[in-house]
């Protein structure tokens, strides 16, 4: 492969210019690097120097606070009135007098003495009275059971517990917890004393002079006990604790890329505690060690590189007002593709960036109208096929010819003929209701009883009914003739060939919506009604609600039918709560709007 000499084919100038600012680029890197080093290892050890001397004092006044709890315990473990208390047996009354007086003489005393202490828990063998949101409470032995420390305390006189919740009537809060075990001569196996210490009181002891330090109280096991902030994961502390030897030191540690904690290179410092059985962390990002130390090579790099940068600034003006239009033009692209957002589009440019804005508009405006095309073409659609959905069901043509009827049959004599023909007259002056789409759920179920009341004039004793309603959901709105159908399928098909039947109706709120529930004890609804070949009579209606509940609410509410297993069948009717008249049509469905 022939190789070209730059000398030979391009400026003078600019070769010089590029092979100067590259010797300088690299200079300047090697010079700040060494300098970054240095400065760094410098500055680690000066932090780690005085971390260590601030985690030694907080480790004093740590054990100070953590020694008086377990001293507490000790005390409290030793005192005859509790131990007394814990060892009765036998009548509730003496036995939760002797509760009371150790509570109000000795618990609660301590509890709210000590600005530390969030509550006292006692488990023991059947406790007089559970209250597990009072400062102090006495829980049975089996509560202990299901909490997932119990393992940890089981074969222990006591320990130490980190990472939990307590409730008191300060509410639910992070706690640390001394458990200690309960035994007398005459019983060595009375209990467990858990002191619940209020996690955040030591996480602000343990913040000491930096309320953002991130320190950590690990246990003699490599257990966390507490942390003022949020640990890495298992796994990474444990990669951490592996660094861990002697008394005191310091280690630069670098997590892996695939972990989840937020900083991945720290430096970590530590303090043991013999005494007390713990270590006391404190990880800091690295970048906050090395701060002054990338300052300083930030320096070097700035005042190295001046030459450069001027020499390139020219070069960068060119290429940034080259490429700005470019850019714009992406931004715009970029937002009406998301969320269809029509920002403003400069006005400034003649040139050849001009004439691509100008096309880019005329594009979008031509888009916005086939949008707006297509938006009226699905809203007139919606509206046609609901107004012949519900023209399908509309009643309005019986109503006059029932009431001429109903008189002609008064004039006869026939009052059972006279009773069914009102009963019909009011259904479908339900059915008709000034055209609105919707009712009151109280009137759709006026409905559906005068339909059951005409099928028990011709049923006798055979046909019984029951309705009932939550209370405050008469008033909502139900699109009219939706529960009717299903009512009439039950009598028709399922009580077919019968001589008796019952029918439930149970309307209850679930959420943000109406559940509507119809059963019967009737033969049961065929696996493939769905599926059979509509007939002249029967499934018809059902089928009807099932669309107009999908064109009204959409893919989120609908109505489900099954087959009960102790035989008849289950109609749920899922619709939201509607507290006013709807406008249909659109691109929205029902549940997006005016549904309280």
């Amino acid at each position: 492969m022939l190789r070209v000499n730059p000398f030979r084919r391009y400026r003078i100038d600019y070769v010089l210019f590029l092979s100067f600012a590259v010797f300088i680029a690299l200079l300047i890197a090697v010079i700040s690097g060494v300098s970054y080093y240095l400065s760094a290892r410098d500055q680690a050890a000066s932090t780690s120097f005085y971390q260590q001397g601030m985690l030694k004092e907080l480790n004093k006044q740590l054990a100070i606070q953590l020694r008086t709890v377990e001293q507490t315990s000790l005390a409290l473990s030793q005192n005859s009135a509790f131990l007394n208390y814990m060892n009765l047996k036998g009548d509730y009354y003496p036995r939760n007098k002797a509760r009371m007086d150790v509570s109000q003489d000795y618990l609660n005393p301590i509890v709210n003495s000590s600005p530390f202490l969030h509550s006292i828990e006692v488990y023991m063998d059947e406790p007089t009275v559970i209250d597990t949101m009072s400062d102090v409470q006495f829980l049975p032995r089996e509560y202990m059971k299901e909490q997932a420390w119990y393992p940890l305390v089981e074969k222990a006189d006591f320990v130490w517990i980190g990472g939990r919740e307590a409730g008191a009537s300060q509410g639910n809060l992070p706690v640390l917890s001394f458990v200690r075990h309960i035994s007398s001569n005459s019983n060595p196996n009375l209990g467990y004393l858990v002191m619940n210490v209020k996690l955040k009181a030591l996480q602000q002891l343990l913040s000491g002079d930096k309320s953002a330090a991130h320190r950590m109280v690990i246990d003699g096991g490599d257990r966390l006990l507490m942390s003022t902030r949020p640990v890495p994961y298992h796994k990474e502390l444990e990669q951490l604790m592996e660094h861990i030897e002697g008394e005191s030191g310091y280690k630069h540690n670098h997590l892996a890329k695939e972990s989840l904690h937020p900083e991945k290179d720290l430096l970590m410092v530590w303090t043991k505690s013999f005494q007390e059985g713990w270590q006391l962390v404190e990880l800091t990002p690295w970048r906050d060690i090395t701060r002054g130390s990338i300052k300083l090579a930030k320096t070097l790099v700035l005042v190295g590189g001046a030459s450069v940068i001027a020499a390139l600034f020219f070069t960068l003006f060119l290429a940034r007002n080259f490429t700005a239009p470019i850019r714009q033009l992406l931004t715009l692209m970029s937002a009406y593709s998301v969320g269809r957002q029509i920002k403003e589009f400069p006005e400034t440019y003649r040139n050849e960036f001009g004439s691509l804005f100008g096309g880019y508009r005329k594009l979008i405006e031509r888009i916005e109208e086939l949008y707006a095309s297509l938006e009226r073409q699905y809203k007139a659609q919606r509206e046609a096929e609901i107004k012949a959905l519900q023209a399908m069901i509309n009643p309005h043509f019986l109503y006059n010819t029932l009431d001429q009827l109903n008189w002609m049959a008064i004039e006869a004599g026939q009052n059972r003929i006279s009773h069914v023909l009102e009963l019909m007259g009011r259904m479908f002056r339900i059915g008709l209701s000034n055209g609105e789409s919707f009712i009151p759920l109280d009137d759709e179920l006026a409905h559906v009883e005068c339909y059951l009341q005409i099928q028990q004039l011709k049923w006798e004793e055979g046909l019984s009914y029951s309705v009932e309603i939550d209370d405050g959901l008469r008033e909502l709105l139900i699109p009219k003739l939706t529960l009717q159908p299903f009512v009439e399928n039950a009598i028709l098909h399922g009580f077919h060939g019968r001589l008796t039947g019952a029918v439930h109706i149970r309307i209850t709120g679930q959420g943000e919506g109406v559940l509507c529930r119809i059963t019967d004890n009737g033969t049961g609804i065929p696996p493939d009604w769905n599926k059979m070949r509509r007939r002249k009579t029967g499934g018809y209606g059902i089928r009807n609600v099932m669309e107009r509940v999908q064109a009204y609410f959409g893919p989120s509410y609908g109505i489900t039918i099954d087959r009960r297993a102790e035989g008849g069948t289950e109609v749920l009717i899922f619709i939201p709560r509607i507290v006013q008249q709807l406008e249909l049509g659109g691109d929205e469905h029902v549940e997006n709007r005016n549904c309280g």
